[in-house]
């Protein structure tokens, strides 16, 4: 699966099949804020909301960017996988 940062549309996408799932941010003060997670019905239980997490999450880590999420999958993802929790809690 191809993901990308579309910058104009504040949000990582990723087309599957011809739909679009996508994580929706936006910049706040230097500091990307997490707002929701999508993924069409005709996508799910593909693990797709999965992958386009650890795509988001690998890329804050890298660049180094600030973050608060506020997405609840976003939520419970970090908090079943421990190896992403010190980015919410330096």
């Amino acid at each position: 699966m191809n993901i990308i940062n579309n910058v104009e549309r504040h949000r990582f996408e990723a087309e599957v099949d011809g739909e679009m799932a996508f994580v929706e941010y936006q910049w706040k003060q230097g500091t990307i804020y997490i707002l929701h997670t999508f993924v069409p019905h005709a996508l799910r239980g593909r693990g797709l909301a999965a992958q386009l997490a650890v795509f988001v999450l690998d890329t804050i880590r890298k660049e180094q960017w600030p973050v608060k999420i506020y997405c609840p999958f976003f939520k419970k993802y970090i908090e079943e996988h421990p190896e992403y929790q010190d980015l919410t809690h330096p």
